[in-house]
């Protein structure tokens, strides 16, 4: 979190204020992204369009960190009627009047409203206009609420009526249950004037209502994940002025950003480049001398470099400047020091990803994310064997959550609600949502696999009993620990071939399911849904409780051809490991790969489910050609140049690993050609930002992208090493291992000095985090904000694990080894 990070700098500043008496006066203004602006304080009007991530309607930025979110209207209706929150408003700007208004339109509802926001003075006006008052049955329903960040104020104290208290670490109560049945997070207090804080000059915060009374409401009473509400009644029979309050934060004078320095926390090679990008307020002027230090073995520090930073220039909302320590190749430790910031230390060698780095992610965290099978750690059970009930055929013609849906047959001989075979077995949990979406799946397996046949791995520190359903972390075999987990995605993926002969698009919770939170091996009863036994009625190993997920059956060409990739890789690995699995995965993937020659492709959009089956199809031919060096693979790689050409970007890694099996001059020039042009497309795109990577804008942090882009980097390298530079790969690995905008911290829990801890996983309600577990990242918050919210588990869009992610991350590392020792581990 960034405001306790720039405490330490503002005590200071503050003492210095006192004695001069003078408080200054802020300048504000609506600036060209069209939010309200001055130092130290920002008022975001619908610039986000993630509400139900807590990214959306107003939000404040306060002193360089958000702390406030989806301020909007809401009603609060009974039975199963939820109203929905604003995706998106209509912004307008006045500058003359210096108001900002966006237009909010619920058509399910007929319901229309104005949020108006202008500053008077010192204070901030925040207005609410509807187009018509609100019906009779929305008395005393319908409101408007301002979420407050919980971590800022927790330990801080509020001030509301003639009441006071401290917000405690989590929900205490009460709850009160309505008319309805639902049991709902009672006021703490009410009144018309609310102070945050008061005692924190770097978050106090004062609201009042012009009209009424303000409640303040916590709602992580009633979800984990929950904010704490300021909340205005929106009264009958008023339409213009429904609403209006009068915010007044407290604003350090001359305040600016602390500086961030970013750094790999793994380390570096001797040999790589080596630049700490630090991160500056824009408003900041004066550029300090950067320090490296070494810390001895004899525990003696030595300055080894002294300079001032080279300047980057603008990018997003700050200013950049980097510091180039290349030259430098002493193994060791180090930090660097930006004027009175300090990094966490790090350390440069030829072996800093030996140990401790990639490992975690695959001795820990996936051994931790298999489903069905029993985890232990030492005396601790990560969970039981779960969902050995899997799966029942999902219904028909449903919209279903996360994405998953179905079409109007199941595609299969089964009927809705009856047990589907072969479901129960393989396949890693994603994330917290414990789903077994085949598109991850299959990503997950292929770069396990391509990892695995590029680099050599050969750790064994896992012991893994399929038969037994049971895995014991920290406790060797004797077998390698990729080879497993490899062998645990194939039996996922040749499910639905066993089943009903194609790809399922996945497995799912019940919505039931989806909001359970604890060990995973009692989110269901472990026994066969039948829907001829009573509720409660249990034969042999069925039983009547509609606890069981769902298996999505319907079939999609793009998907086929992604699961026909990793099958292939898969293959390659586990021969002489598990010949008759991978004879399995083979001749399953041919089969599949001549159906969809010779039929017409399928596109049913689904969850995890990728677009453009042309592109899957170059990716799912060039494994088959590596593998089987059949001809017709060849033939139809060369008939797929145009898409090659078309997609570089995507599947010309794919391609230029087929070249040396394809005589044919045409197709070897074309793929060359196009990645020579796709080269002059990426260099524009690295120069847009200093971290030497592919920064795109959007909602989720884009590590997981950063990474797919690192894998093909290194393909691309190894091809065309005078055309794509192995600093691509190392760039990546220094982005997620901490070299990223808005923090320094690693994305991989437990590895660096500095790490995501908590995370977004199954065992988020712990506030805890699984070691080696990969997020996302840095997100976006529109329009110019990079955002790593720490320390809370809840921003999936920052803090989620995912599986994909993790494979990718594990090759992205081993890459840069590669590349940098040139060998393999």
């Amino acid at each position: 979190m960034k405001h306790l990070r720039f405490i330490v700098l503002i005590i200071p500043a503050l003492l210095l204020i006192g004695c001069s008496g003078d408080s200054g006066k802020n300048e504000w203004s609506i600036n060209d992204h069209e939010y309200l602006e001055t130092q130290g304080f920002n008022v975001l009007v619908f610039h986000n369009t993630y509400p139900e991530g807590d990214q959306g309607g107003i939000e404040f930025i306060h002193h360089d960190d958000r702390t406030a979110s989806n301020g909007y209207i809401n009603v609060d209706l009974t039975g199963e009627q939820r109203f929905p929150r604003p995706v998106t408003a209509e912004r307008s700007v006045d500058k003359e009047k210096g108001e900002i208004k966006a237009t909010v339109k619920v058509p399910e509802f007929n319901f229309n409203y104005d949020v108006r926001v202008w500053v008077e003075g010192e204070k901030i006006h925040l207005a609410v206009d509807l187009e018509k008052p609100i019906p009779a049955e929305w008395k005393g329903k319908a409101t408007f609420d301002l979420q407050l960040f919980p971590v800022n104020y927790t330990g801080k104290t509020w001030h509301l009526g003639n009441k006071s208290g401290v917000i405690p670490v989590e929900g205490m109560g009460p709850m009160v249950t309505g008319s309805d049945g639902r049991a709902r997070s009672s006021a703490m207090a009410k009144g018309p004037k609310l102070i945050m804080a008061p005692e924190d000059p770097v978050i106090k915060l004062q609201i009042e209502q012009v009209k009424g009374d303000l409640a303040l409401v916590d709602e992580r009473n009633g979800s984990l994940s929950g904010w704490i509400l300021v909340r205005s009644e929106i009264p009958e029979g008023v339409d213009k002025g429904a609403m209006e309050w009068i915010i007044t934060p407290n604003i350090i004078p001359g305040f600016l950003a602390k500086p961030v320095i970013s750094i790999s926390q793994a380390g570096y090679h001797p040999d790589q480049v080596k630049r700490a990008v630090i991160e500056l307020d824009a408003r900041s002027e004066k550029i300090e001398t950067t320090v490296l230090q070494m810390i001895g073995a004899d525990g003696n520090i030595k300055e080894v470099k002294s300079s001032l930073p080279e300047e980057w220039g603008k990018f997003l909302r700050y200013r950049y400047v980097v510091f180039d320590f290349s030259g430098v190749k002493d193994p060791g430790m180090y930090t660097i020091s930006y004027g009175n910031v300090k990094s966490e230390p790090f350390g440069i060698g030829t072996d800093v990803y030996h140990r401790s780095v990639w490992q975690p992610t695959l001795e820990i965290y996936f051994p931790v994310q298999m489903c069905h099978m029993r985890i232990r750690d030492r005396s601790r059970v990560w969970h039981g064997a779960c969902h050995l009930d899997d799966a029942v055929q999902a219904p028909v013609n449903t919209i279903h959550v996360d994405g998953y849906q179905t079409y109007a047959t199941t595609e299969t001989n089964y009927k809705p609600f009856t047990p589907v075979p072969f479901m129960n077995r393989g396949g890693w949990h994603d994330a917290g949502d414990n789903d077994l979406a085949a598109g991850s799946q299959a990503q997950t397996t292929l770069f396990l696999a391509l990892a695995g046949e590029e680099f050599g791995i050969n750790v064994d520190q896992t012991t893994v009993k399929q038969d037994a359903l049971y895995v014991e972390l920290r406790k060797p075999d004797g077998i390698s620990d990729l080879l497993q987990q490899i062998e645990h995605g194939a039996i996922n993926l040749l499910s639905g071939y066993r089943a009903f002969g194609h790809s399922a698009v996945g497995i799912i919770e019940t919505r039931e399911g989806r909001s359970f939170l604890g060990d995973v091996a009692q989110v269901s009863d472990q026994l066969l849904y039948d829907a001829s036994l009573k509720p409660n009625e249990i034969r042999g190993n069925r039983s009547g409780k509609p606890d069981d997920r769902w298996v999505v059956t319907n079939k999609d060409t793009s998907l086929e051809y992604e699961v026909i990739t990793a099958l292939v890789a898969a293959y390659r690995i586990l021969k002489g490991y598990n010949d008759k699995l991978a004879d399995e995965c083979l001749s399953t993937a041919i089969k599949a790969w001549n159906y969809e020659q010779t039929h017409d492709p399928v596109i049913q959009p689904n969850a995890y489910v990728p677009r453009n089956y042309e592109q899957q199809e170059v990716h799912a031919t060039v494994e088959l050609l590596i593998t089987t060096g059949d001809k017709k693979y060849r033939e139809r790689l060369v008939e797929l140049l145009p898409v090659i050409k078309a997609a570089t970007a995507n599947v010309g890694w794919s391609a230029a690993r087929a070249l040396k099996y394809v005589d044919n001059d045409d197709f070897k020039n074309g793929v060359t050609e196009a990645l020579h042009l796709y080269k002059t497309r990426l260099d524009s795109s690295l120069a847009t930002n200093p971290y030497g990577v592919p920064w795109r804008p959007r909602i989720w942090g884009i590590g997981w992208d950063i990474q797919k882009y690192g894998v093909t980097q290194y393909y691309l390298s190894r091809e065309f090493p005078d055309l794509f530079d192995r600093e691509n790969v190392c760039n990546v690995v220094n982005y997620v291992l901490g070299c990223h905008p808005g923090s320094s911290t690693s994305f991989i829990s437990a590895v660096g000095a500095r790490s995501i801890i908590p995370a977004y996983g199954f065992n988020m309600h712990w506030w805890s985090y699984i070691p080696g577990g990969n997020v996302a990242g840095t997100a976006l918050i529109k329009p110019d904000y990079p955002e790593m919210k720490e320390p809370f588990p809840y921003l999936w869009q920052q803090t989620e694990y995912v599986m994909p992610g993790a494979s990718t991350y594990i090759f992205c590392v081993l890459a840069a080894d590669n590349l940098l020792n040139n060998k393999s581990l």
